[in-house]
């Protein structure tokens, strides 16, 4: 594999392995809020945010949470609202407006989901694990997804399947050397054949 550019270069290290960005954004908000307090802005070209819109359907908060789904292609400004769905909130043209009202000096990647709140005009999360672990918790109707009992089971169960697996695709797919996707690769494979496994015996 000749060694190649990537779509984040900022997030490449030397030896050509993708390493993402840390979340800016972490603040976690357990007590349910109030129906539109919050505004969630995704994109279904993201599986990140994807999980999070899950969640929101499972856990029934369609009427707690707003979303705003951004337009699935973008550019060097990153993700843009669409004239069929434009920013309900704030009428901001990118997301990266978003980012900056937050953080006049943010010059990171600009990443979705984002859990925006509409009242003091800032973001409040952008980690998705977060995201889906405060609708969770906003839930009084779907099904517990983060178990109290289970979470020392399922807690170095999700960081294998995030490391591995969800973050693996993106150092295969954004490795640029041969070494670089090699490593990442094998875990990748062997964790598909575990979960193979795992789900052959039960559901979760």
């Amino acid at each position: 594999m000749q060694q190649r550019t990537t779509a984040f270069p900022r997030e490449a290290d030397r030896d050509g392995r993708f390493a993402r960005q840390a979340s800016r954004f972490r603040e976690m908000v357990w007590e349910r809020p109030e129906p539109g307090r919050f505004h969630l802005y995704v994109s279904k070209a993201c599986p990140w945010a994807q999980r999070a819109l899950v969640v929101r359907e499972l856990e029934g908060l369609q009427e707690l949470v707003p979303v705003t789904v951004l337009d699935p292609i973008r550019d060097e400004r990153g993700w843009r609202f669409t004239s069929e769905e434009p920013d309900p909130v704030c009428g901001f043209t990118f997301l990266s407006e978003a980012y900056r009202r937050t953080d006049a000096r943010f010059d990171g990647r600009i990443t979705v989901p984002v859990l925006w709140d509409v009242e003091e005009r800032r973001i409040v999360n952008n980690e998705s694990a977060d995201v889906v672990r405060i609708l969770n918790a906003w839930s009084d109707e779907g099904p517990d997804l983060w178990p109290e009992e289970l979470r020392q089971e399922l807690e170095p169960l999700n960081e294998r399947v995030y490391e591995t697996v969800n973050n693996g695709v993106y150092r295969c797919g954004f490795a640029t050397t041969q070494e670089a996707y090699e490593e990442a690769f094998d875990p990748l494979f062997e964790t598909l054949d575990w979960l193979d496994e795992r789900l052959d015996g039960e559901r979760y």
